[in-house]
């Protein structure tokens, strides 16, 4: 599972890298690697 941090606390997780690319250009942003599968949330 990809995990997608956001700046207010909150968490998603998608089964996929694209599934979690995909969401976060459709929220204005893109995901950014932290480590392993996990992302932080950066507005456009």
């Amino acid at each position: 599972m990809y995990q997608l941090n956001f700046p207010n606390g909150n968490v998603q997780t998608y089964n996929s890298f694209g599934e979690l690319d995909r969401a976060a250009k459709a929220m204005g942003g893109k995901a950014q690697l932290i480590g392993g599968k996990t992302y932080v949330f950066v507005k456009n």
